[in-house]
């Protein structure tokens, strides 16, 4: 016997029956996953999933052999694709080449592939191809053998689906649409001119059973209109098969479904698999796990292309082997600039030795010492010359009361007065004077004849007194030279 189990959300699926190219059913099975354990074919907590199903088995005394697992996940990412006829080898190089634009590694995935149609004469085969990640493969492997089974293949939802609609339901139709609703999911396959060219998933969000919720389901296969225009498909859709709704709601849906203006017959699926009208009934609710016993072939299975030895090996977290090529690649270069600056260093040690052996040297040395008494005896007879140069600098700059000086005086009163010089002080070149006037006006006229003159920086008008014995008045100045004044230039 064969089993074959679906996962995708907390609905868990099994078949047991027979697995061929027509599978035959004996039973199906339906349990509800631990709350948040699996979201989307990714397993959230293995552990309270895997004690759960160890239970479920053992209470139901499911076979352990011949296990096959069907998952639908966002992390698997599916094609169609038209490859040359090739060997397995070249097959999955073209198309993990195909893959390229996800951006993943190579090393970390494994492909499979379901024929969906091709050419012989133009030696042309059309894949549906799919990528799963290996690490979550090993999850599922590593689950199961948890409760005592070695699975024998895991399959997409997606390819199997595909694979399953285009061994039977192509013998009813060559154009259609398979609705499978599973809850709130509800997948839509369609084929036209008998090759598979489209599925989808849609969530809904009205609760099922409501008109709302089957006004959903409806516009879902708007979409697929809607894609069959986009592309240019002529054909019309014969049928559209469903599966997973009981049968009651099928006259409302098919109003429903004419309402947006499909006009194709709406129909209960019939997987011809069941032996009374009661597993029949199941083997349509649970579509995806019966699907999992119509064999499509070794490439299909993930595990085909898995590689074991690969499998054996910790795999390391990208994240890690990230960090490690960071840290490698940091302690390159500050070995490398270490190096550079231990050279560097090296080389200016081996200079200042040599400048310091130089300097040290008693010739050197001695010569220093000569220099520094030359500088010396330098510096003090600069010392003297600037002394020199500075006396010499302010003798030139005393005035002088010679002949010219006098002269100017005796001009100035020329005319208004005798002029008689009394004192002469060389220090601050003060010349003290006495004129005698006949006139007392004449006084301030003579004083501002002295100021006019360039010669006096200064002229003092003491005042003046007059002489009863030759009848003048005598006039007192004292006059401040100019610098430098009564000196040759």
């Amino acid at each position: 016997m064969s089993v074959s189990v679906y996962f995708s959300n907390q609905i868990i699926q099994i078949a047991v029956g027979r697995r061929a190219k027509k599978g035959v059913l004996k039973s199906v099975y339906t349990t509800m996953a631990p709350e948040g354990s699996i979201i989307n074919g990714i397993i959230m907590d293995s552990e309270s999933l895997g004690e759960h199903m160890k239970n479920f088995w053992e209470q139901n005394k499911l076979p352990k052999k011949d296990v096959f697992l069907v998952v639908n996940s966002n992390k698997i990412a599916g094609k169609n694709l038209s490859v040359p006829i090739l060997n397995d080898k070249k097959t999955l190089s073209f198309i993990m080449r195909e893959f390229a634009d996800m951006q993943r590694e190579d090393a970390d995935n494994t492909l499979s592939f379901t024929k969906i149609g091709g050419n012989k004469k133009a030696k042309i085969r059309k894949l549906y191809a799919e990528m799963a990640p290996k690490e979550q493969l090993k999850e599922f492997i590593t689950l199961f053998e948890g409760f005592g089974i070695q699975l024998k293949g895991i399959i997409s939802g997606e390819g199997s689906i595909i694979g399953y609609a285009g061994q039977t339901l192509l013998k009813q139709a060559q154009t259609f649409v398979l609705q499978i609703i599973n809850g709130n999911l509800v997948s839509n396959v369609l084929f036209a001119d008998g090759e598979f060219r489209y599925y989808n998933s849609i969530r809904c969000f009205n609760e099922p059973g409501t008109e709302a919720y089957l006004d959903d389901l409806a516009r879902s296969l708007n979409q697929m209109e809607q894609f069959m225009g986009a592309q240019k498909i002529v054909a019309h859709i014969e049928k559209v098969f469903i599966a997973g709704s009981k049968g009651e709601n099928m006259g409302i849906y098919r109003q429903v479904v004419a309402d947006h203006g499909i006009d194709a017959p709406v129909e209960m699926i019939n997987t011809g698999i069941g032996s009374t009208a009661e597993l029949e009934q199941q083997a349509q609710l649970a579509l995806f796990a019966v699907s999992g016993l119509f064999d499509q072939g070794r490439h299909s299975n993930f595990l085909t292309f898995f590689n074991a030895k690969d499998d054996d090996k910790p795999a390391m977290d990208p994240k890690n082997r990230k960090r490690i090529i960071t840290i490698i690649v940091t302690t390159g270069i500050m070995l490398l600039l270490f190096t550079v600056f231990l050279v560097m260093r090296l080389i200016r040690n081996a200079k200042y030795n040599e400048l310091h052996d130089y300097n040290n040297k008693p010739s050197v040395k001695l010569q220093v010492q000569a220099y520094d008494d030359a500088v010396e005896e330098r510096d003090a007879l600069l010392a003297k010359y600037n002394s020199i140069v500075f006396v010499s600098n302010s003798m030139d700059s005393y005035p002088v009361c010679n002949e010219d000086v006098v002269e100017v005086l005796e001009k100035t009163a020329s005319g208004y007065a005798a002029v008689e010089i009394s004192s002469f002080n060389a220090e601050n070149g003060r010349v003290g004077f006495t004129a005698a006037a006949a006139n007392v006006n004449d006084i301030y006229l003579y004083i501002n004849r002295l100021e006019e003159e360039d010669i006096f920086m200064k002229v003092d008008h003491t005042g003046y007194t007059f002489n009863n014995r030759d009848g003048k008045y005598n006039i007192h100045v004292d006059c401040t030279l100019a610098e430098a004044v009564g000196r040759e230039k």
